[in-house]
């Protein structure tokens, strides 16, 4: 602990302790006197000064009165206000900081003040604190404790004093012998080599008991509560979870309550808030015990005592490599546990995720939270890579990138190896699923398996798929947008996808999305507001986060939005005035997909820019249906399937949804005959997937939903 410099008040006396200090500058200990020798010392000279102020008025005439006072000096008794315990003692000065501040002018050039206390009940003297005043000694302890204490300069406030247990010296003591083995090797000075090994000489019998404790310690893996100080020292690296996931941080301090009975640790490590890395701290406590505890045991772990301290720097530095890849942003694939940001409850996740923390700020308006500067590789010069997403095909459209768009003031200059190995496990990102925000592992991050076979399954009569991907491919490679008149309006591409359920409307957006390998964000609007302010509020939150991420957003089911305005409803009017306007101002592309195609408003058809209309299957068209989920659940499995069970199955008017649905039925149905032999299990699966089939389609003839009213239209 660094204290000030101003010795304890004289004329005071605190459980028999004397009431003044000794000063100790490189002075003979025999020179040191007892509180007994210094009191009888100030009596006698007391005596002497009047002995000697009485001859002196005997010989001295009433003109020279005046000259006599130089040759009296008055003595002043200062009383213990403490108790009878304490003794009486004499002094020149009549108020004590007088005393106190001649004292100090007269230390002041000492090199090391080294002050001490008598312990009347041991009878010995115990240091106090010492001072350094040596501008070799400082320079060493400056050099020794950089970055030690969180204000620079708290050694020049604290007046480069030290008082027990030495804390910063104990902590640093392998530094102070290194750069004391230097300067012997290489200064020249000999005035500064020889105030380094003074200061050291000096210091190491103070701590020596708190060194061999720490080495104690280290043997046994055990350490008792008042000692947890010497294992946590500011900047020690250690061992913690954050969210149960293990995690290297830096200690940056601690401190012990004796009024809640724990000690605590604040601790640092590295989180990337959307523009920059930087220290996020937290602190860590231990509760109060008895005896002595196991370091492992703790919630907080020096990583010098790990099992295997070079295994997590390795674990660490490489999940760290990875975090700084991260940054930005990044469309991957998740499976594993997120963590709430408001609230940290836990949640399963697998799917698809968007890893974005400048986003994340951006749609919740909020400013981070500051953080301290992390240390960086500026000589490097070059930026972290970006994560590789997608093969290289002449066929995959390369939509920009958000990095590559020009929006984002990000610095994702690269990390030191120690911020590296303090990174964070988690990032911030967007679950395109739930639309919810919040921390995802890297740990359980990976890299998108594209399914460039979802294009090609995808069965179309007219070659709409086709149509789609052209004006997606047109627009992403195009190097100027064609604005209307009025600026910034008419630059997006909207396509609207009408005809009945089940026939392939929204998997044309999905699957156009994935050969683009850009997020798909889909939106039903059965779950936007109907109030206009709230519907005006989640579309613009659903544009802005797919302007910032090149997504291309599906709005399900629109009919709401679309329907021809009347002089009746006029909240229905206004929603869809809102749609209209919001739409004119979209950038990127957007699907619409309606059932209801003969409903729609006059304005809005004028807003379109592609029309694609789905129509029921025909019966080629449900044969290649059937035959690609077949192979998508496994072929094998439905090896039973004759072709004529195939022509029959054809002859059911089913759309793709139905088919995909009977599909995982059957399969669940016939693994209770797993036993069976093959044959004998393929020939059971074509019969439960026809009797499903053909139940399915009188069930929704006895619904009024025969396979006449089924159809939109026909060729």
């Amino acid at each position: 602990m660094v204290t000030s410099n101003i010795p304890t008040p004289a004329g005071s006396e605190v459980d028999g302790q004397p009431d003044f200090e000794l000063v100790e500058s490189e002075t003979p200990e025999s020179g040191l006197k007892t509180p007994t020798e210094e009191q009888a010392a100030a009596t006698t000279a007391s005596t002497e000064s009047e002995t000697s102020t009485g001859a002196s008025l005997e010989q001295t005439s009433a003109e020279e009165d005046t000259d006599s006072e130089s040759m009296i000096q008055c003595v002043y008794r200062h009383d213990c206000v403490y108790g009878e315990g304490c003794p009486q003692r004499w002094s020149k000065f009549s108020v004590q900081q007088e005393e106190q501040d001649k004292l100090e002018a007269e230390i002041a050039s000492v090199p090391i003040v080294h002050r001490q206390t008598y312990m009347s009940e041991e009878k010995e003297w115990v240091t106090h604190s010492f001072t350094i005043n040596n501008p070799h000694m400082r320079e060493l302890l400056a050099s020794a404790l950089q970055g030690y204490f969180p204000d620079p300069d708290a050694l020049d406030l604290q007046n480069w004093t030290f008082e027990p247990s030495y804390e910063p010296i104990v902590h640093r003591w392998h530094k102070f012998q290194t750069l004391q083995k230097e300067i012997q090797e290489t200064s020249e000075d000999q005035e500064k080599i020889r105030a380094v090994d003074v200061l050291i000489g000096f210091v190491e019998p103070l701590i020596k008991p708190c060194i061999e404790n720490l080495a104690r310690i280290s043997e046994s893996g055990k350490v008792a509560y008042d000692d947890l100080w010497q294992v946590f020292p500011p900047g020690e690296l250690a061992v913690t979870k954050i969210f149960g996931v293990e995690t290297i941080v830096r200690v940056s301090r601690n401190h012990k309550s004796e009024r809640r009975e724990l000690f605590e640790a604040q601790v640092e490590y590295i989180e990337w808030d959307g523009s920059t890395c930087g220290g996020k701290k937290t602190w860590i406590p231990i509760a109060k015990y008895e005896g002595v505890q196991k370091v492992r045991a703790f919630d907080l772990v020096p990583l010098s005592f790990t099992e295997n301290p070079q295994e997590v720097r390795e674990r660490m530095k490489a999940r760290g490599e990875r975090f700084q890849k991260l940054r930005g942003y990044h469309y991957l694939a998740y499976d594993g546990f997120s963590v709430g940001m408001n609230i940290p409850v836990m949640r399963p996740v697998t799917g698809r995720v968007i890893i974005d923390a400048h986003a994340y700020y951006r749609d919740r308006d909020v400013v981070p939270a500051k953080m301290s500067a992390a240390e960086t590789c500026p000589e490097s010069g070059e930026e972290s890579d970006q994560a590789e997403e997608g093969a290289d095909s002449s066929d995959i459209v390369a939509i920009p990138s958000p990095q590559q768009s020009g929006d984002r003031q990000e610095d994702l200059s690269p990390l030191s190896e120690e911020s590296c190995l303090m990174a964070s496990p988690w990032l911030i990102g967007f679950e395109l699923k739930t639309k919810r925000w919040a921390r995802f592992c890297i740990d359980n991050l990976s890299d998108i398996q594209w399914n460039d076979k979802a294009f090609d399954n995808l069965v179309s009569r007219g070659g709409e798929k086709h149509l789609a991907w052209e004006f997606v491919e047109a627009k992403a490679r195009s190097k100027h947008d064609v604005d209307d008149f009025v600026h910034d309006k008419g630059r997006g591409i909207t396509i609207l996808m009408f005809g009945p359920p089940g026939v392939g409307k929204t998997y044309t957006a999905e699957a156009v999305a994935e050969r683009a390998r850009v997020p798909l964000y889909v939106i039903s609007a059965g779950v936007l507001s109907t109030k206009p302010a709230e519907l005006e509020s989640g579309l613009d939150r659903a544009l802005e986060l797919c302007r910032m991420w090149n997504a291309m957003l599906l709005l399900d089911e629109a009919d709401v939005f679309l329907g021809a305005r009347s002089d009746e409803g006029l909240t229905r009017n206004e929603l869809v005035s809102i749609f209209l306007t919001k739409l004119e101002y979209y950038h990127g592309i957007l699907f619409l997909t309606t059932n209801r195609f003969s409903s729609i408003d006059h304005a809005f058809q004028s807003r379109v820019d592609l029309f694609l209309p789905y129509y029921d299957l025909d019966a080629a068209s449900r044969r290649q249906v059937w035959q690609n989920f077949f192979a998508h659940f496994g072929q094998h499995k439905f090896r039973g399937v004759t072709e004529r069970e195939m022509d029959r199955l054809c002859d059911l008017n089913l759309n793709g949804r139905e088919i995909k649905n009977l599909c995982k039925t059957a399969l669940l149905l016939s693994e209770k005959g797993d036993a069976k032999g093959h044959d004998e299990q393929g020939r059971a699966m074509a019969e439960k997937l026809y009797m499903l089939a053909e139940k399915r389609v009188a069930a929704l003839r006895l619904l009024g939903q025969g396979s006449d009213d089924r159809m939109v239209g026909r060729h």
